[in-house]
This record gives structure tokens, sequence and C-alpha cells, in this order.
């Protein structure tokens, strides 16, 4: 499964040091506020049921919210059936009705599509089979042998077999308190890869309305100030159900923040590569080494170390936030800037070219999160890639979105986490190479899914968004790698600023107004030219 994903998320790098509650702040008016009333938008494109991956498997069986189809009678050329032809079967007993080319004297049943397994019995005209597999497509393959020992071609048929209700993925929704009198946008997708999708209802207060399978955009006008709950429930067309809902505060004040941080003029940095190994990737990997050559050229002169994890978040091999060995270089996981030019380079480019085919539910922020936990419990420290002093950056390349909701994928988490363990005094930028939202041109070919959530982390941290459909990253890279350099001359707020009539941010170093030019992308400061070392302070209003 795959959806689009949005996640609107608003704490980053430095930590909140010192707050101040301001009564002062400008309250906005609860006049035509929500009364529990919304809307639902519905685009169906190809999410209502489908293939969750790129060569991950069979696509659906039941044909999208169509429902199952009825195949044509099995012909005995066909050697056996499955629930006499059926594509689509809720249970794992499956009925067997076997049509030899000869007069068969035994049957052997594999439980693959080779009949590779299995065991010689005595021949019966119908049998049965208990699978161990759900919620896939199950293949199982026959073959016969006359009491002469005269062996049959290997017939082949496949059933799904689905157990569970129908994925429900909110791609966007506040992960943060909103203000008072404004919007608010959900976007959630509801897919079933088996049966297809019967009925999606959403619920909101006491107010229910129908949804639909696919991509549904939900609006709630004006909300007035409270907490709310966004329920989703859908069930697919075998009768199996799911639930699943989000909930969010909207807020009618302002807080005063001020955040404390000491500069010290160095050039490190650290750059995490989070590259997606899934089987929709393989048309990109197979140029990765070259179209991510230039990086290292732009980023020379900086004291920087580079390593690599995947978008799996399986706990075995290379996934779960684990760093990638060194492509050549055994036992070594972090690459640094003492290397020359030409190993570095062939060296950074063969190990972001991944030979192995890792998980299909891609999430790049939660490997983010696993792998700076690892590499600060680790003692080895060839794995130990973090440095005191030194910025974060993150460089993420996949085709598809973050695929899970869970607390370590959402992205206010991960700068919470990095604010929290840093105190405050670690920049962090995220740069995304992805399927952008609305490029329809990737979308309709190598872009599996819209990036949204990543479109809007690196929105929020001032970060690169670059086209993974590109043929070539050079000119992208080379906007991310100075990207990258920019992070030494940013300091990365606790929250989103408030920026109006009555609202702005202030720079102070060493207790005086401190005016270099900058500019607030998202949530981090960036200013035209390096800090000079000191201690700084930054006065700035957020949305309580």
């Amino acid at each position: 499964m795959k959806s689009l994903s949005l996640v609107i998320f608003i704490a980053a790098g430095l930590a909140l040091t010192g707050c101040v509650q301001s009564g002062g702040g400008t309250e906005i008016s609860s006049t035509n506020t929500n009364n529990e009333d919304f809307s639902v938008v519905t685009d169906p494109g190809d999410d209502s049921s489908g293939s969750t991956d790129g060569g991950a498997g069979s696509g659906p069986v039941g044909g999208g919210d169509s429902g199952p189809v009825t195949p044509p009678s099995t012909a005995p050329s066909d050697g056996f059936s499955i629930n006499k032809g059926a594509l689509l079967t809720a249970s794992t007993n499956l009925s067997l009705e076997f049509f030899p080319p000869f007069s068969a004297g035994y049957t052997k049943v594999s439980a693959n599509d080779t009949c590779g397994e299995g065991t010689w019995v005595r021949y019966v005209a119908t049998d049965s089979h208990l699978s161990t597999k759900v919620n896939q497509s199950v293949p199982l393959s026959v073959q016969f042998r006359d009491l002469d020992g005269r062996m049959s071609a290997c017939y082949v048929n496949r059933i799904y077999i689905d157990q569970k209700g129908p994925d429900i993925v909110f791609a966007k929704y506040p992960s943060a308190p909103v203000e008072e009198g404004t919007d608010v946008e959900v976007i959630f997708t509801v897919s079933d890869e088996g049966a297809g999708v019967s009925e999606v209802s959403c619920q909101f207060g006491s107010v229910t309305k129908v949804c639909s399978a696919g991509q549904n955009k939900a609006t709630f006008p004006k909300m007035a100030a409270g907490d709310y709950t966004f329920t989703v429930s859908a069930k697919d067309k075998l009768g199996f159900s799911s639930q699943k809902a989000i909930t969010f505060k909207v807020s009618s004040l302002y807080k005063q923040m001020v955040q404390n941080v000491k500069v010290t003029e160095n050039n490190k940095v650290d750059i995490l590569f989070v590259v997606d190994n899934s089987g929709s990737m393989a048309y990109e990997q197979t140029s990765m080494a070259s179209r991510v050559r230039n990086f290292l050229d732009v980023v020379k002169g900086l004291d920087w170390q580079i390593a690599v994890t995947t978008t799996d978040p399986d706990n075995i091999n290379l996934g779960d936030g684990r760093l990638v060995p060194l492509y050549g270089k055994t036992g070594s996981y972090v690459l640094n800037s003492s290397m020359s030019d030409s190993d570095a380079r062939t060296t950074l480019g063969m190990t972001l070219q991944r030979p192995e085919t890792g998980s299909g539910y891609e999430q790049g922020i939660l490997t983010t999160y696993r792998a700076i936990e690892r590499s600060l419990a680790s003692s080895n420290g060839s794995m130990k890639f973090i440095r005191n002093e030194s910025q974060l950056a993150v460089v993420l390349i996949s085709d598809e979105d973050e695929s899970a909701n869970g607390a370590k994928n959402d992205p206010a988490n991960l700068v919470k986490y990095v604010q929290d363990t840093f105190q405050g005094q670690k920049a962090m930028s995220f740069h995304s190479i992805i399927a952008r939202p609305g490029d329809t041109a990737c979308l309709g070919g190598e872009g599996y899914s819209a990036g949204f959530r990543y479109e809007q982390m690196s929105k929020l941290t001032g970060g690169v968004i670059g086209d993974v459909c590109a043929s070539d990253y050079a000119a992208q890279v080379q906007g991310i790698a100075e990207g990258v350099r920019k992070t030494l001359k940013t300091i990365s707020l606790s929250c989103a600023p408030v920026i109006d009539a009555l609202h702005s941010v202030q720079v102070l170093k060493d207790g005086q107004v401190y005016n270099g030019t900058r500019t607030l992308t998202g949530q981090n400061l960036v200013f035209d030219d390096l800090l000079p070392g000191g201690n700084y302070e930054v006065y700035y209003s957020c949305v309580k």
C-alpha cells in the first residue's frame, strides 16, 4: 500500500530554553466559527485499491471499488481450479478440483508456482489445501503422474486471500495547534488491495458523512478553539472493517518565545542520506551513482561527514535506521572530508546505488529518527556519525511518501527529538528528492506516489525539493549541497513563528540587537553570512 502523505509539523532544530507566556497576544475573533460541519472532496484516481509497490506482487483482484470479478470457468487444459476458479476468498481453506491431461495415478500440490514442493499422493478428483498465507495473492501449482511414471507439465493458478479491512492512511493533518478562525484541511486515502472498498464514512463531532475509496480531502472551515477528533471507518466487499482517527487542537492564543543558542565558529556538518531501496525505485537506482556525482564538489571546503541509511523500516538487514556499509570499504560506515575527492565520490555514489530490494512500506522519517538514535547509542566509532558542535542535514531520495502514521513517522516528533537530545544547539535541514505533488509527468511515469509529507518537511526546515524522475540530478543536487552549506548559517526555531503587524522575529547577540541580513524559511532562520561566535537570543511568537 502506498499513500499520498503530507504532514504539517512545527518543531525544529534548536530547543526552547526559555518561554514567557504573554497576555498581550492578539486573539482572533470567534465570530462565524465552525459548527461541526465539513466538506469532503474525493479523487478516486488509482487508489481505491491496487498494488502497493511496483513489482511487489500481483495487482488488485477486486478491480478497485467495483468489486471482485467473476472469472471464466476453468478449462480442463488448466490442470486444476481453486474454489472453482474464484479470484478472491476470505478463507485459507481452499478447494481444489483436478483436470489431469491423462489418466493420473498420483498428484502433487505445491504452495508455490514452480511445483517445487509438496508430496506425491494417490490421485483423487478433488482435494483441499490449507494456506498459511493471507492478505496476498497466493500461488498453487499442481503436477500429475500416471502409474507408468509419466509426468505432466506444472500447472499454476492463484487466488487472493483477504482477511483484513481496508487500509486508511492520513497524509495531511494538523500535527500541532491551529490558530482559531483558520481552515483545517485533512487528506487521507482509503484502499483495499484484495476485495476492494465497499463503503467509507467520516465522522467529525456529531456529523457523519459518506466518504469514498481513493484519496479524500476534508475541509473544516473557520475552526473554533477546542479539541477535535476526525474518524474514518471503512469496510471491504468481504465484510472486513477498519477504523482510524486523528485528533487536533485549535488554539486562540499566541505564546511568546525566547530561544538561547551558543554559536561556535566552525564548518562542521553531518549529512545523512536516506535512500529508497524498494522495488519501485529500480529505474532510479540503475543510475544513482551518476545522478549524485557532483554533490561533493559543492560541499568542498566543509568539515563534513556522510552516512547512508534506507527507507526500509523492518528491523532486519539494512532496515530500521541501520547505516549502510560503505561500498568497497569493509567495516566502514561513515565518509569524511579527509578522503580524496575521487575516492569519496566513487564510494558515495556506489553506496547510494542499492543492490538489495527493501520493504515497499517506505518510512524515511522513521528511519531518520532511528538512524539518529542508533548513532547516539553506538559504541562503535565507525557507526557514530553525529558529532558535537556540528549541524545536521538529511537528504531523502524516494519515489513514494511516508507510508505510516506512528509516533516516529511524525515530522514534529522527529524534530522535537533532535531539539531535546542536543539541547537546542543543532540546526537541522531536510532535503527531499521526491515525486513532487502536482507533477503529473513524474506521477504518470516513474514517480509512484506524491511525497506530500516530505515536501512539507522540507518547506518547514528550509530544505530543497527535487524531482526524483529527473534523468540527471546534477542541478538539484547542487542546490541541495548549497542548502547543506546554509545549514551552517541557520538557527532552527522551536515552532513556526507568526509574522504580522504585531509580531516579528528579533535577534540579540551578547545582549545587543543583531541586524545580520536573514530570511525566514519555514522554521529556519537563515542568515546571509556565517554567524560570529557568541551567545544569541531569538525572540518570536508562535501559536499556543
